[in-house]
């Protein structure tokens, strides 16, 4: 009896095929790119103009008239000084406001003034 077992033959089991294997490549797989860096913004473009409650404006000291520095708290200010004259200022010539790289994203008004003025080379 045992032999019968034994002897019994069934067909061949079909073994799954074995999966193709990647093929090699000189490059190691690459993560997904890092998204392009926002291009510069351009001095005409526009933006909202900076709040005199913003962060960075109180921290500068800045207002939209430089008549109205406080004079005492900004000892370094000098009469005829203003954001249109400032080397940081990228506004047009003879516009009413524009761009500073400190206030990225807003705009400064031409007569106004902060701590970091600095001069316009002639």
């Amino acid at each position: 009896m045992l032999a019968a077992a034994c002897s019994k033959q069934e067909g061949p089991t079909a073994a799954a095929p074995a999966p193709a294997p990647a093929p090699a490549s000189a490059e190691p797989p690459t993560a997904a790119a890092p998204a392009p860096a926002a291009p510069a913004e351009s001095p005409s473009a526009s933006g909202p103009m900076v709040e005199a409650t913003d962060p960075t404006a109180v921290a500068l000291g800045y207002v939209a008239l430089a008549a109205n520095v406080d004079k005492i708290k900004h000892a370094n200010f000098v009469e005829g000084s203003n954001c249109a004259n400032c080397s940081l200022y990228q506004g047009s010539a003879g516009s009413e406001a524009g761009p500073c790289p400190l206030f990225a994203g807003k705009q400064v008004a031409a007569a106004g003034w902060c701590a970091s003025y600095v001069k316009k080379a002639a």
